[in-house]
C-alpha cells in the first residue's frame, strides 16, 4: 500500500508539472519558456556551487570555535536539495526550491525533519558504571617499529 501511495504521488507531481508547463508555455510562448527553464537551471547549478563553498567555510569556522556544525550541515543539505530542485525543469519544483531557500521556511522544515528523523531513530547512550574505585598500575616500553607501520 505505501508503494501505491508513493507511485500515485509521483504521477500526480508529474501531472501538475506538465500542466503548469503547458499553461505557462501557452501564455508566454515556447521560446521564452525554454529560455526561462534554462535560466532557472543555471541558477540552480550556481546555487549548488555557492552553497558548497559557503558550507565548507561555515563548517571550518564552527570547528575552529570548538562547536559541532549541525546547523551548517542541515542548512547545506536543504540548499543542495533546493539547487537540485531548481535544476529539474518545472515550476512546481522551483516553488518547492524557493521554500527551501527562504530562511523562515527552511527553519520550519529543518525542525520538522529533525523531529521526524528523531522519532524514527533510537538513540542510546553508553555510561561507564564503576562500583568500586580501582587503580591499575602498568609499565610500558617504547620500541622502534622496523616496518614503520601502525599496528
Amino acid at each position: 500500500m505505501p508503494a501505491f501511495i508513493f507511485l500515485f504521488g509521483v504521477f500526480f507531481y508529474i501531472y501538475c508539472e506538465i500542466s503548469l508547463l503547458v499553461s505557462v508555455g501557452s501564455a508566454i510562448g515556447v521560446l521564452p519558456l525554454m529560455l526561462l527553464m534554462i535560466g532557472i537551471s543555471v541558477v540552480g547549478l550556481w546555487l549548488i556551487k555557492l552553497q558548497g563553498i559557503m558550507t565548507v567555510m561555515q563548517i571550518r569556522s564552527q570547528l575552529s570555535q570548538g562547536q559541532i556544525p549541525t546547523q551548517a550541515v542541515s542548512s547545506a543539505f536543504f540548499f543542495a536539495l533546493a539547487g537540485v530542485l531548481l535544476f529539474i525543469p518545472g515550476f512546481l519544483s522551483d516553488i518547492l526550491a524557493l521554500l527551501l531557500v527562504f530562511p523562515f521556511t527552511r527553519q520550519i522544515l529543518q525542525k520538522f525533519a529533525l523531529r521526524f528523523f528523531a522519532s524514527k531513530m533510537k538513540f542510546t547512550t553508553f555510561q561507564q558504571q564503576s562500583n568500586h574505585n580501582t587503580t591499575f598500575e602498568a609499565e610500558f616500553e617504547r620500541q622502534a617499529d622496523e616496518d614503520k607501520r601502525l599496528k
